[in-house]
């Protein structure tokens, strides 16, 4: 079993679903929320990766009674202070060679994000509410409303001098959220995006090194390393209607209650029920003949582990999709580190076994299912279709 990061970033992204009515649900937020609901159910591997610059998880609000309610399948951790050092060093040094093209993709996220991201992304309002509601969390978590690990890419890339960037830096350290005009609020956007995509980088090379796999929040993605594809062949894990249906199902059981921690709180042990129940193969979600088949199969599994089910909120919860343009959650398709195959053909021409059979074989697999998704190291990427 190959052990992996989940962002931090999309993990809180449940915690922002919960803090209006389902349909005031933002598209990222949606999309996120029941793409690691299925992951957390299926998975058996995943730790949180907080920032180079800092220790375990430290949070606060409805963000810190997601993060001690995760705790049990979910814990943070931090690789050698050698690991660190040197993947930040590589972060920084890329992004100060490469300031111009950075600096376009940091235009383009926050002018365009549509066209970055794709459609009513939701780029907009995961930022306000990064720099308004959860302006606190954000400081505690990284130190800060932008990372300073990076102060000289930051610097470099945001064409401001590294000590003015500290002395706005320390000035948004008193403020509760960050205006909506004026000069420091532009910085503080900025940079703040900005040290988000370098620490998704640093996230990525870091799993990579560790030949762990590594799951993004969306927004991450604008300059992840490109993976070469003459070397890495993608492995798709299916997700079936029933399993898919289920996702939906737990995500939409949080709303059953009436207060943000409440729901937090509840999603997690519903989770952590249906985690159980998987793991210990007391449940099956298989593929159905139709999707009508395939939420009955889901709401009969709950309730076989004691969760709550309600129609309505499961029905707003897929219509939200429908209306957001999400889709249905289809597959989680694995990049494979290069690396990783250069060891694997390594070890099979040791043994006199075709390389060949031995590293395509998995793309082909009929009977793969998603149970086996931590049998491979890579970015871990969801796939939706329409």
């Amino acid at each position: 079993m190959v052990d992996g990061f989940i962002d931090w970033a999309s993990l809180t992204e449940v915690a922002n679903s919960y803090h209006g009515t389902i349909r005031d649900t933002y598209r990222w937020s949606a999309m996120v929320s029941i793409e690691v609901t299925c992951g957390l159910v299926h998975g058996r591997q995943f730790k949180v990766l907080p920032s180079p610059a800092r220790g375990p998880i430290t949070t606060k609000g409805p963000h810190d009674v997601l993060r001690a309610a995760v705790t049990e399948y979910v814990d943070s951790t931090q690789p050698t202070q050698e690991t660190i050092d040197k993947r930040v060093k590589d972060v920084d040094i890329w992004a100060r060679r490469n300031a111009t093209k950075v600096r376009d993709t940091l235009q383009r996220c926050m002018n365009d994000p549509d066209n970055v991201y794709g459609p009513s992304c939701g780029f907009d309002v995961w930022l306000a509410t990064a720099l308004g509601t959860n302006a606190e969390a954000t400081a505690l978590r990284v130190g800060g409303l932008f990372d300073l690990t990076f102060a000289r890419a930051l610097s470099k890339v945001l064409v401001l001098d590294e000590r003015d960037l500290r002395r706005v830096w320390q000035e948004s350290l008193s403020l509760r959220s960050i205006p909506q005009d004026g000069n420091l609020a532009e910085v503080v956007r900025s940079a703040y995006v900005l040290s988000i995509l370098l620490r998704g980088r640093y996230h990525d090379l870091v799993a990579r090194e560790m030949g762990m796999q590594v799951m993004h929040h969306p927004m991450r993605t604008a300059i992840l390393p490109e993976l070469p594809r003459t070397v890495t062949v993608p492995v798709t894990y299916p997700v079936s209607n029933s399993e898919r249906f289920m996702a939906h199902l737990l995500w939409a059981s949080g709303f059953a209650e009436r207060r943000q921690n409440d729901r937090i709180l509840l999603w997690a042990d519903n989770v952590r029920r249906m985690r159980l129940a998987v793991l210990a193969e007391e449940i099956d979600l298989p593929q159905r003949i139709s999707d009508d088949h395939a939420l009955r199969t889901a709401v009969d599994a709950a309730r076989r582990v004691g969760i709550r089910t309600h129609k309505r909120l499961i029905d707003d919860g897929v219509d939200l999709a429908v209306a957001l343009g999400i889709g249905a959650l289809s597959s989680f398709i694995v990049d494979g580190w290069p690396d990783m195959y250069i060891t694997l053909a390594t070890y099979a021409a040791s043994k006199k076994q075709d390389v060949g059979d031995r590293l395509m074989r998995p793309t082909f697999e009929n009977r793969r299912r998603l149970k086996n998704l931590a049998e491979m190291p890579g970015r871990i990427n969801p796939n939706f279709i329409r």
